[in-house]
């Protein structure tokens, strides 16, 4: 499996790419991840990336730099050659019998093109509309260009792949439309077991982040970048705690739009209401500790961390948006909002901070749709995907 970074990432891409490939080992498959780590591209077989994966961060904050966008595309194109050149490798000693990757951009890349020299099977994942997520932050004339490179290379990918997998339908049917291909829909799972709310979790979190324990914690967790719209939540929060003084918020994650959010929480005076986490692997602990748990994203394909909030019956707040739809009721798993108004967000943030047990009726109601989800049952479709594909091949 190509993919983004291997498993430094505690969400998104890279997390799936990990847990399908850990549910697939136990599946008797042997798997191969490659993918990019902090200090270049790496191909691992999964049961060594298991032996080190205890040695993970478990708690320190991390926070990570990101280059301007021209030069990060740069770095992908060059990431997509060491990665089919990895695959070639990988192959010469072992012979794959299917590459599935995890985006239609650059991983896509180098797995179509390995897939077409050593004719197997190629499967891409699409998370979400990938050069529709870059709109927000290419802009003017040079970001026009860029945009339409980054469209340009989904297209390539995608009508170059034998199989394509959109975790929501809307993705499904934007992709058929553009490529005039059949999309299947498989949606993003969690393993449920990891995610269940601990008392004990709660109190160790809220005491290493020095949070009072009647404090209302309201919290993200994901990527910092345009199309999680946080600066919205910022605005939204310093609103409510005009209302209710006695919150927090907890923003996980780290990304390209880190060094604005924190000039921001600054210009609000802020500073003494939000506490930034950095990349945090033990995102279990982190669910337990908040209240609120809000996605306010413009964009998702099917999100997993808001899966994993549910399943720790978190109260939700999200936006209103066809991925978030598939998951939410309004008023009955969660909160549906406007990712457009602050003062929509706001209120929400208002309402449940003052109703104890309308979080506790929407947390009950989430961790049961959450529960619709598990990976088992998610990854036993994509593991019959590779089996239907791999025997075309072979007959």
């Amino acid at each position: 499996m190509t993919s983004g970074y291997i498993h430094e990432m505690p969400y998104g891409e890279e997390r799936f790419a990990l847990a399908l490939g850990r549910w697939l080992l136990k599946q008797n498959q042997n798997v191969v991840l490659i993918g990019r780590t902090f200090t270049g591209v790496k191909a691992e077989y999964l049961s060594k990336v298991e032996t080190n994966q205890n040695k993970k961060n478990n708690g320190k904050n991390i926070r990570v730099a990101y280059p301007p966008h021209v030069i990060y595309m740069m770095s992908r194109l060059l990431f997509s050659l060491f990665c089919f050149l990895q695959i070639l490798l990988i192959n010469k000693k072992s012979p794959i019998k299917l590459i599935h990757a995890q985006d239609t951009g650059y991983s896509g890349l180098a797995a179509v093109m390995a897939g077409k020299m050593m004719k197997i099977p190629v499967i891409l994942s699409s998370h979400g509309i990938r050069h529709k997520s870059l709109e927000s932050i290419l802009k003017g004339r040079l970001g026009r260009i860029l945009l339409k490179f980054e469209y340009n290379l989904d297209i390539f990918t995608l009508k170059r792949a034998d199989s394509i997998i959109a975790v929501n339908p809307e993705i499904r049917d934007y992709l058929r439309k553009i490529t005039a291909k059949v999309a299947e829909f498989i949606p993003n799972p969690i393993k449920l077991e990891n995610f269940v709310f601990s008392q004990t979790n709660r109190d160790l979190i809220r005491k290493e982040l020095g949070i009072e324990k009647h404090t209302i914690v309201v919290g993200f967790v994901g990527r910092l970048s345009a199309e999680k719209n946080l600066l919205t939540l910022l605005n939204s929060f310093v609103q409510a705690i005009g209302h209710y003084s006695s919150m927090k918020l907890v923003i996980v994650g780290t990304g390209t739009l880190d060094p604005q959010l924190r000039e921001e929480v600054g210009r609000l005076g802020a500073k003494d209401k939000v506490i930034f986490c950095g990349m945090r692997h033990d995102i279990s602990r982190v669910l337990s500790g908040f209240d609120i748990f809000v996605l306010p994203s413009y964009t998702e394909g099917l999100s997993s961390a808001l899966l994993e909030a549910m399943s720790c019956e978190r109260a939700v707040i999200c936006s209103d948006i066809p991925a978030n739809r598939l998951l939410i009721i309004h008023k009955r798993e969660g909160l549906l909002i406007s990712p457009h108004s602050c003062q929509e967000l706001s209120e929400a943030i208002q309402l449940l901070a003052n109703d104890e047990s309308l979080r506790s009726e929407l947390g009950t109601n989430a961790k049961i749709k959450a529960s619709e989800y598990d990976e088992e049952a998610v990854f036993s479709k994509i593991l019959q995907h590779y089996l239907t594909l791999t025997k075309k091949v072979d007959s």
